[in-house]
């Protein structure tokens, strides 16, 4: 190997980087072998992350419908001119310049995109988990990336995060803009973020449905339809655990965050019922109970 003296010169730059990979990659892979509904899933699903390499992608839509960033200047919340993406099998890597030191509306963008990225792809039963840092990156548009905020990230991903979740490392919290005194305080990731039970801050997939709930393009029968998919998704995820408590512990806590959103309007989310609620019986599916209550919905009373 021979080194170009005159090559274009390299320099580390001040960017936030998000590590997000799929959860139990290998096992759909394995599955897609012989189904062919897993095959067409996990194709689309990794051609919809490949799309997200397009710097474009990287708009500010999503964050602009916020209160919080109509407050200030729009044009700061555009990431379309300074994000790098880079998919490789079952990972991707996004980074954004963050050295005008614009790191909350830098922050709001790619939080808001990542949880659409995430229900998009919850929708089709798959579960993102992944870290978010700033530090020291170099990423070029031929998809090198090194530097110790790519490490962080991704040793947060695989030692922190365990859910189906994105985490976000106290290095980057200590730039937010925490604690919130005043709405002035306030940027678009602040609906985002939450302080999960075992002390970690950050956002799962599901959280795009209540911060975006009110959206003109949420339609009220898409909402519903893709959290139904989403109910599905946990549901079948919990029933096929039967031999793989690691898993079981994941989808049962991915369904105590599903409890938790906040959906404005009746009876577009439903619930994710335990095991026989209510029921006589020594039933030990899941999807058994959510049948009988589905039934018990649908049934009309017969006219006199």
């Amino acid at each position: 190997m021979s080194i170009n003296p005159n090559s274009k010169q390299i320099n580390y730059e001040k960017r936030i980087v998000a590590f997000v990979d799929i959860l139990g990659f290998k096992q759909i892979i394995k599955d897609s072998e012989t189904n062919k509904n897993k095959l067409r899933i996990i194709h689309q699903a990794l051609n919809f992350l490949k799309n997200q390499e397009k710097p474009g992608v990287w708009g500010l839509q999503l964050a602009e419908m916020e209160e919080d960033a109509q407050k200030r200047r729009l044009t700061d919340f555009d990431l379309s001119k300074r994000t790098s993406c880079t998919c490789f099998s079952d990972s991707i890597v996004i980074s954004v310049r963050a050295d005008d030191n614009k790191v909350n509306e830098v922050t709001s963008t790619m939080i808001a995109n990542l949880s659409y990225i995430g229900a998009k792809l919850l929708t089709e039963g798959i579960l993102l988990r992944g870290a978010m840092t700033i530090g020291k990156l170099i990423h070029t548009d031929s998809g090198i990336i090194m530097g110790q905020a790519l490490i962080e990230a991704y040793e947060l991903e695989t030692n922190v995060a365990k859910h189906a979740r994105i985490v976000i490392s106290k290095k980057l919290l200590d730039q937010l803009n925490y604690p919130i005194t005043t709405k002035r305080d306030r940027y678009p990731y602040h609906q985002y973020l939450n302080r999960f039970e075992d002390g970690c801050v950050g956002f799962h997939q599901m959280i795009y449905f209540q911060v975006l709930q009110s959206w003109t393009g949420m339609k009220k029968g898409k909402l519903k339809s893709d959290l139904k998919k989403v109910k599905q998704t946990i549901i079948q995820g919990l029933d096929s655990a039967f031999q793989f408590p690691d898993t079981y512990d994941k989808f049962r806590w991915l369904k105590f965050e599903y409890d938790k959103i906040i959906i404005l309007t009746d009876g577009v989310k439903q619930k994710i019922y335990e095991i026989n609620e209510n029921i006589s019986g020594q039933n030990i599916h899941y999807s058994y109970t959510d049948k009988f209550y589905q039934k018990r919905r649908t049934k009309r009373p017969v006219a006199k």
